[in-house]
């Protein structure tokens, strides 16, 4: 919203609660309060609208709400009612190489649904694939404060994440562009190993770097085994195994460094 907002371009939110937004609701020219997971309340949310964006998604590991509701349902009441009002340009935004995930992970497969949907729609479609986002990676941190790190595999896979404002630039391009492209893999500046990630963040927390390793097999059987007790975090955890079977690597993009990522947040938990 802030980078749109930036370009001069009047934004209008979907938000449960208004105060929640924060900061961020000084960027929207106005704030519409609906649910996604309820189709009902999203009636005239588009209207008016010329483009949309969303990339709801779960991000916890509680059982409820489920990634059906969201990362399915709610996407897909979005898309419909946008459709319907006449939206000309949708973007959404996915995961690195969908086709393949999807059969790995039900997650992935809920979003890749919302994906075919956009693509057979009346509206013009933009799926952002990013390869994984700063954010995720402080779990690394948290092992390096654990005082060791875990690595998928043997811990060679590379990936190059992007940072949220580097995205955001992206979507507001995506939004704005006469003739976007219609799918965009996308990533960082820089591209790391697995290890490579984890030493740095060792080395940023002045610590010795120690290891160990979870091999893939192991990952996707306890995915297996608690997924009738809680569906989200099985999801969750078979798309973290994918990073032990193959590079999540798209176009380099963005200019923001994970190494300063890092650095801003080891300062903000000293402070």
């Amino acid at each position: 919203m802030s980078e749109l907002a930036r370009r001069g371009v009047q934004v209008r939110a979907l938000a449960r609660d208004p105060a929640r937004l924060g900061a961020v609701e000084r960027d929207c020219a106005e704030v519409f309060v609906g649910e996604a997971t309820k189709a009902e309340s999203l009636e005239g949310l588009f209207d008016g609208v010329d483009a949309a964006f969303s990339s709801i998604g779960i991000r916890h590991l509680r059982r409820r709400p489920t990634y059906q509701a969201v990362d399915r349902d709610a996407n897909l009441n979005l898309a419909r009612a946008a459709e319907r009002a006449g939206v000309r340009r949708y973007c959404f935004v996915s995961v690195l190489d969908g086709q393949r995930a999807r059969r790995i992970s039900p997650l992935v497969e809920a979003r890749e649904q919302v994906v075919e949907y956009l693509q057979g729609s009346r509206m013009q479609s933009v799926i952002l694939r990013p390869t994984g986002f700063f954010n995720d990676m402080r779990d690394y941190l948290r092992m390096v404060n654990a005082g060791r790190a875990w690595l998928i595999g043997e811990g060679k896979t590379h990936i190059n994440p992007i940072s949220g404002r580097d995205l955001a630039k992206l979507a507001a391009d995506a939004l704005l562009a006469p003739a976007p492209s219609r799918e965009l893999s996308v990533g960082g500046p820089r591209v790391f190993s697995q290890r490579e990630i984890a030493e740095l963040a060792f080395s940023l927390a002045g610590k010795e770097a120690k290891f160990r390793r979870v091999p893939t097999w192991l990952i996707r059987f306890l995915a297996q085994t608690i997924r009738p007790f809680n569906g989200n975090a099985a999801a969750v955890a078979l798309v973290f195994s994918l990073l032990g079977e193959y590079d999540a690597v798209g176009e380099c993009r963005g200019s923001d460094e994970l190494e300063d990522f890092f650095r801003d947040v080891l300062a903000s938990s000293a402070s």
